[in-house]
């Protein structure tokens, strides 16, 4: 390929400077377009990540605009497209709550169990339905079914897991663990381990499995049907009940992640 003659001075043409020019702005505007895609997908995790006392020390002013922007940056992370949605394998995933709206479980003072993994049941949901999986749950919104509805959404499902709380007489108890039929071990450990991980507790049992012969609790309905049922710490344990308030949404996206790559590994 001939060059042009003085082509080192060729910077001072114009159609190169408006050429290069061009080029600058197109490379800035990719960048802050793919800035402010990225900040719209990921903001409505960030805003229900940040604790409700970080939240309290805003302006009230701050808070109205900002759940306003959460709500609006929502809708555009669910418009958002999903590839992997067209990649999932046959079946469902069962995500439930311990417990019944009829039924509190556990209880510390006014805080109930039956409450806490709603909460984070629905957070799981989220992240399972974002990623494009087909999910069944015993409710929504503050719903709750009881059991006997839960195990039913367990026929057809590629993984069922239910969510608990646990108590002890001690106040010093604490831990998370997961009860499961052997040949969901592996898938046990890993949710025990993603959970512990994300809440800063240990994992209970061989590394975080219960093997559901060996629990005091019997055999557990859920558990018989094929289901995993995760102890996601003690309510029993100040300490551990305000680090699950503080970080169960963490929790649960990690959670969710682990049931995503527990299902992709199907196919």
């Amino acid at each position: 390929m001939k060059l042009i003659d003085n082509w080192k001075q060729a910077w001072k043409l114009k159609s190169v400077q408006v050429g290069a020019l061009w080029a600058f702005f197109y490379v800035l505007m990719y960048a802050a377009f793919e800035l402010l895609w990225q900040f719209g997908v990921h903001f409505p995790q960030l805003w229900a990540a940040l604790p409700e006392e970080i939240k309290q020390l805003l302006p009230h002013s701050w808070v109205l605009w900002l759940g306003f922007l959460n709500n609006v940056l929502s809708i555009f992370a669910r418009l958002r497209a999903q590839p992997e949605l067209h990649e999932q394998p046959l079946g469902f995933v069962t995500v439930t709550a311990g417990h019944s709206n009829m039924d509190p479980g556990a209880v510390n003072g006014k805080t109930k169990e039956a409450d806490l993994v709603v909460n984070f049941r629905n957070a799981v949901t989220h992240y399972l339905r974002e990623a494009g999986l087909q999910v069944k749950t015993d409710g929504t919104g503050a719903k709750n079914d009881p059991l006997s509805a839960a195990v039913k959404l367990i026929q057809g499902s590629s993984v069922a897991v239910e969510f608990h709380m646990n108590a002890a007489a001690s106040k010093q108890a604490n831990g998370v663990e997961t009860i499961a039929l052997p040949r969901d071990k592996k898938l046990a450990q890993d949710l025990s381990k993603a959970v512990a991980d994300a809440l800063g507790s240990r994992l209970r049992g061989d590394n975080g499995w219960i093997d559901q012969s060996k629990s005091a609790r019997g055999r557990l309905a859920y558990v018989n049907a094929g289901g995993l049922i995760m102890e996601l710490g003690f309510i029993s344990n100040e300490d551990e009940l305000a680090r699950f308030n503080a970080r169960y949404w963490l929790a649960a996206k990690a959670v969710a992640n682990i049931l995503i790559k527990y299902n992709n590994a199907l196919k």
